[in-house]
């Protein structure tokens, strides 16, 4: 629960690990994992370790990298690189401090009492250093699950039911949403959030549903994509529920209508289905010759197979062939980009995705290594490297989440409350990108951009 503000050969491993970065060494950090013998019987069948890389020792700000490892077995030998970093704009260059820690439950919500910690002894460490080894020796005391209220005063509690992956540590709830609430004169202890994120893994939403409905929350906020909402209303026809889902969520079935949503459904509906349209087309219109685009997708995201419908009546209107490729996991992507080297692509468009979305620096990366132009919905995507952005502005989807919330904590049902969808898409062009792609944005684009990056680097 989270409120709203809120060892052995030690002298050579310390040499090694501490001391400058050899030249030619890779820029990595890697180690092993242990865990103290009397921590045993506290840990799962199945545990979730996460490997946490932070350029902070404080624990309020977010790491940048976050590395999940379900189902692990100790000792574990681990490795972070430049490719696992979950906080997009950031470097694995320097010194960092690294820390572990395993939910005993095996599940990624709120870092409750009994949560097992372990820290590199040595911190901050170097990157490229070996022998960075960490024993798991520590528990989680009952302070890490603040409640700043009085005792037996009635403070609403959220559960926040997450798809994807969040890119701070798993306790933690997004700053955009946090100012949502504070915008609506909420203070510290005045709500109380449970998060709860699938990690990409949409298998685990039911059973993470169906904790916040045993926790007795107030309302459930559904985010990420539809499936979070598909988890959600299978758990419970009571609690209410507030969609910030970028999905068509009403073409699925979640409510009765936008304007009457009916049941104990409400919130934000994303057109996505004439998004990835509307992106196809700024694609052609800013790379000229375009003839075959790579489209990236998820099968286990409920809501692109409307997606997909929808691109290809763009697609056949532009005279655009479609390579449609399945991604699942991180380890599809190269695998994915390599097909796209044999079939020619000429540009690549990335379906929005919570998995999709947390590795954003990476896909751009391999698409600039590809000399692939590359469009997704969200400015992170062209801050990463990618040609280009369109989509909603994710604060104010936030706002939005915070105000329905809001409303109905104040008396309203979510049946009368109708299903808003965002008025305003930005479109964010990084030039950095197109120089290096060797192309020119045309001017009839560049005039409709919210937002150019990139301008001045040369």
């Amino acid at each position: 629960m989270i409120s709203l503000g809120a060892c052995g050969d030690s002298e050579k491993k310390e040499g090694n690990a501490a001391g400058p970065m050899a030249t030619g060494q890779e820029a990595a950090i890697s180690g092993t994992i242990t865990l103290d013998p009397s921590l045993k019987e506290r840990v799962a069948k199945e545990p979730l370790l996460m490997v946490l890389a932070s350029k902070s020792p404080d624990p309020n700000q977010p790491a940048i990298i976050v590395k999940r490892v379900p189902g692990v077995i100790f000792p574990y030998r681990y490795r972070l690189a430049a490719e696992d970093i979950t906080l997009v704009g950031s470097t694995f260059e320097g010194k960092v401090y690294v820390t572990v820690r395993i939910d005993p439950a095996g599940m990624v919500g709120a870092a409750r009492p009994g949560t097992l910690e372990g820290t590199y002894s040595h911190n901050p460490v170097v990157v490229g250093s070996t022998n960075v080894d960490i024993v798991i020796s520590s528990t989680v005391a009952e302070a890490v699950s603040p409640r700043a209220v009085s005792p037996g005063s009635k403070v609403p509690r959220i559960g926040l039911l997450w798809s994807g992956q969040t890119p701070f540590d798993t306790w933690s709830v997004p700053d955009a949403l946090r100012h949502g609430f504070r915008e609506l004169g909420y203070v510290e202890g005045q709500i109380v959030f449970e998060p709860r994120y699938a990690e990409a893994r949409h298998e685990r939403l039911p059973d993470l549903a169906a904790e916040l409905v045993r926790l007795r929350v107030d309302i459930i906020l559904a985010a990420g994509d539809s499936a979070a909402v598909q988890a959600a209303q299978s758990a419970t026809k009571t609690i209410p529920i507030v969609m910030m889902a970028f999905a068509d969520t009403a073409q699925l079935g979640f409510v009765a209508s936008l304007a009457r949503p009916g049941g104990n459904v409400t919130g934000l509906s994303f057109p996505f289905a004439e998004l990835v349209g509307k992106q196809l087309e700024m694609l052609n219109a800013s790379v000229p010759g375009i003839s075959r685009v790579a489209v990236l997708w998820n099968p286990e995201n409920p809501g692109h197979t409307t997606a997909l419908k929808a691109i290809h009546v763009t697609a056949r209107a532009l005279e655009i062939q479609l390579q449609l490729l399945e991604v699942r996991r991180p380890g599809d992507f190269e695998t994915a980009f390599s097909a796209m080297k044999r079939e020619r692509a000429s540009a690549v468009l990335v379906f929005w995705d919570p998995m999709l979305y947390a590795h954003s620096g990476r896909l751009m990366r391999l698409a600039l290594s590809s000399r692939l132009p590359a469009i997704s919905t969200f400015r992170e995507f062209a801050g990463a490297g990618g040609l280009m952005a369109y989509g909603p502005n994710l604060p104010d989807m936030f706002r939005g989440a915070a105000s329905y919330v809001d409303k109905i904590l104040k008396g309203a049902r979510p049946a009368d409350l109708p299903v808003e969808q965002p008025t305003k898409f930005e479109l964010v062009i990084n030039l950095a990108t197109a120089r290096a792609l060797g192309l020119t944005i045309p001017q009839s684009v560049l005039i409709r951009a919210d937002q150019v990056i990139g301008q001045g680097v040369r």
